[in-house]
């Protein structure tokens, strides 16, 4: 992709102040764009505008907000927030996702499953219910919606019940959204990753469930971290050539599986 190639375009990047959105978000500015990113974390927002006021390239093309996905009027006050400040809204990826604990359905505590299914599933929904209506108003209409799911989104066993079922949920809502909005110029599609490489050290703050975790491992052997694992800098890459509108139109509809062939195909 030559440099510069995504210039105009504004995205939108959901938990973005750290790991792969950070990673993305970077990409994008780096191709020209504007950026915004939204985090529930103010600290790391915080860091991060501080970070980017120091390079002149980023100056008047990012925009950092703190933002509660599961909250559809936090949403709503964000999108008028990008309109006001660049327009329009081009790109939207659903990055922002929490762990569970590897409970199996047994297990799992209530509490974990609403938040996981709220923040992995619930959140995409309530950004893309903002975005693609944004998308149909403006002129010229269309955008492009990147949801970020995992092996889990179609394996029944690399984590607990509700991150599984919220990274199933990810598929159809991909697809039901590429059906629909397709022929008006939006388009969606769904990133399948494997294991990746940034610190997951948040999701696992407050343990795990250790005989599911090692029931998981068996079924699934071979992760070597820097061998089977995914860079974060490769899976922007794939957001930028994504956020192409032609390449988008082909891909619609696409769950693409990006794993290092972990598992073996």
């Amino acid at each position: 992709m030559e440099p510069g190639s995504l210039h105009g375009i504004t995205a939108l990047v959901t938990g973005g102040a750290s790991g792969l959105g950070h990673a993305i978000a970077v990409k994008f500015l780096e191709e020209g764009g504007n950026v915004v990113i939204c985090d529930v974390n103010n600290d790391r927002l915080q860091h991060l505008e501080e970070e980017w006021n120091k390079d002149a390239k980023y100056t008047g093309r990012s925009l950092l907000l703190q933002t509660d996905v599961t909250d559809e009027s936090s949403v709503n006050k964000l999108m008028a927030e990008i309109v006001a400040r660049f327009g329009r809204l081009d790109i939207l990826v659903n990055n922002a996702g929490i762990m569970d604990k590897f409970d199996p359905v047994g297990s799992c505590d209530k509490t974990v499953w609403d938040r996981v299914l709220a923040v992995n599933l619930t959140g995409p929904f309530i950004t893309s219910k903002a975005a693609v209506n944004q998308m149909e108003a403006q002129e010229p209409a269309g955008g492009i919606i990147i949801n970020i799911g995992s092996n889990s989104s179609y394996q029944g066993l690399f984590a607990g019940a509700a991150y599984t079922v919220s990274k199933h949920g990810i598929m159809g809502l991909t697809k039901n959204t590429a059906g629909f909005y397709g022929p008006k110029g939006i388009y969606s599609m769904a990133l399948l990753l494997g294991g990746m490489e940034t610190n997951i050290s948040d999701a696992f703050a407050a343990g795990f469930n250790q005989e599911a975790m090692k029931r998981t491992f068996a079924a699934h052997p071979g992760f070597v971290m820097g061998e089977t694992s995914i860079g974060v800098d490769h899976v922007a890459n794939y957001c930028a050539f994504l956020a192409n509108r032609d390449m988008a139109a082909t891909a619609n509809g696409s769950c693409i599986v990006l794993n290092k062939n972990w598992p073996v195909a």
